[in-house]
């Protein structure tokens, strides 16, 4: 008979226990969207936590991360060898540094537990463990320009935790993903030592946690605005790899023009991320065409396309005919369209042969796109990741849109996990949004963030579809990231606190 009090003690067997988890966990996540796998595998990792030194719970949560990250982001390979260019070893070296990386962070939350948490199990698992965890993910969406992928929220899209959203974002959802799992450990510590009566008050705690999310499933915290609109969503996909070629400029144009030409009497017609390959300034007669088209039908064009402003490069939005404005990329891929620290790492990546690495990050605030009466707060490509940028505190902002070019990810999960992200972007905030993409997938998001239609990807083809335009503000715009901030500092600063009094009584 199996030992599993030693199996989450020290050794290898628990080492590869904590990996394994980590790479479960990538099934909560789209498109698997096994939501109690999330719930499952913490509970493990924080088992594995329990009862070890500093270094062990490190080293388990570094193991637990190259898990997650080596089979949640893997698509990092496609990236670098089929648009990048680079050969296979060094791709996979490439790609084996960053998820490595990445692993870290686990581990930094292994380390802090295990450092700071260690005096009492009570103390450590219930206040120290889920804090610890959404103050380390939430540092992991903004240190080094940041990376959101695999916030453990997201993982509940389809589960009752999501109710939780509107009031306290992604990471709010991620403190009662941990929680949840907390409760799921001390049910199963109590059936072992055979009091169950603790183990009843454990198990209503995870039911009533959960009730109370479906039931904020029922809540609409926004009110719709003005009449359903008709929107077109035009989805070319154009390879990656020809795409920003000379020969493939008219040939591009000509596409989207086509898609289109049936589409102007819809109020909205959008193409995704530089659907247009050369700047505004260079494409002034084409664009003047597609906006003369828009007017005649009095019909919204918007677009993503390069801008020069005085010989600096910005990723861009623009909308013509019966709307106007422009949006110019606030956060940009490191490496990908940018090189950070330029000086230092320009030869290095040289040989990666990526276009359009010189673009401009836009600094100032962001301005709504006009379309008819409506105002569509914009985003481009993975910014929609970033739920603190974004949050929003203008009411009278009535659709989300965001356009990419999520051709750079090959035919990976990435796609559906980008689609996650920002349909809980529509769920945060009570807005419908717009996801429009060059290759796919182009879908659309209810205010709910439930995906009411899309279109499958690597097809060249339209998605229009009506959708209801809303206003107000949810609890998560008000307030943002204060109410969870403010709750795992002060679980780690009132653990902290309890513990040193138990040393000091020792």
């Amino acid at each position: 008979m199996i030992n599993f009090t030693k199996l989450f003690q020290r050794g290898w067997p628990g080492d590869l226990l904590a990996f394994l988890a980590g790479s479960l966990m990538v099934l909560s996540f789209a498109p698997f969207s096994v939501a109690p796998i999330a719930i499952l595998s913490l509970a493990c990792l924080a088992a594995l936590w329990l009862r070890v030194p500093t270094k062990t719970a490190a080293w388990r949560g570094w193991l637990f991360g190259l898990g997650l990250f080596g089979f949640g982001i893997y698509w990092i390979f496609n990236s670098i060898h089929d648009i990048g260019g680079v050969n296979i070893p060094i791709s996979l070296f490439l790609s084996g540094i960053f998820i490595a990386c990445m692993a870290l962070f686990p581990a930094f939350a292994g380390f802090l537990l295990g450092r700071y948490f260690s005096k009492d199990e009570t103390i450590k698992l219930t206040l120290g463990f889920p804090a610890v965890w959404v103050f380390v993910e939430w540092i992991r969406s903004w240190i080094f320009t940041g990376f959101p992928w695999l916030t453990i929220g997201y993982s509940q899209m389809h589960s009752p935790l999501r109710g939780y959203a509107p009031l306290l974002g992604v990471f709010g959802v991620s403190l009662f993903v941990a929680y949840s799992s907390v409760f799921l450990i001390k049910i199963i510590q109590a059936i072992h030592a055979k009091k169950y009566r603790q183990g009843y008050g454990q198990l209503f705690l995870l039911i009533a946690l959960w009730t109370t999310g479906s039931a904020l499933t029922l809540v609409t915290w926004t009110q719709p605005f003005g009449k359903p609109v008709t929107v077109s969503l035009v989805q070319g996909n154009i390879p990656e790899k020809l795409k920003w070629t000379a020969d493939m400029i008219q040939p591009t144009l000509n596409t989207y023009s086509k898609l289109s030409a049936p589409l102007w009497k819809n109020n909205i017609v959008i193409w995704p991320e530089s659907a247009v390959p050369i700047s505004l300034q260079d494409a002034e007669n084409f664009m003047n065409e597609q906006d003369a088209l828009a007017k005649k039908n009095h019909s919204t064009f918007i677009t993503g396309i390069p801008v020069n402003v005085e010989n600096n490069y910005y990723n861009a939005v623009v909308a013509l005919g019966d709307g106007h404005g422009f949006y110019l990329k606030h956060r940009l891929v490191p490496f990908g369209e940018y090189i950070p620290f330029k000086s230092i790492f320009q030869r290095a990546f040289d040989f990666l042969k990526i276009p359009m690495t010189d673009f401009i990050a836009d600094h100032k605030p962001a301005v709504p796109i006009v379309a008819g009466q409506l105002k569509l707060l914009t985003f481009i490509c993975y910014e929609i990741a970033f739920p603190e940028q974004v949050n929003f505190r203008n009411p009278d902002i009535n659709l989300l849109l965001t356009v990419s070019n999520d051709a750079w990810f090959g035919r990976s999960t990435a796609q559906a996990q980008h689609l996650e992200m920002a349909s809980m972007r529509a769920l945060e905030t009570g807005r419908p949004i717009l996801f429009a993409s060059n290759t796919g997938i182009t879908a659309i998001a209810d205010a709910k963030g439930n995906i009411q239609s899309q279109v499958p990807a690597f097809s060249r083809t339209v998605l229009t579809d009506t959708v209801q335009p809303t206003q107000g503000k949810t609890p998560w715009q008000r307030k943002g990231m204060d109410s969870v901030l403010l709750t795992i500092f002060g679980a780690m600063i009132t653990a902290w606190w309890r513990q040193r009094k138990i040393s000091a009584s020792s």
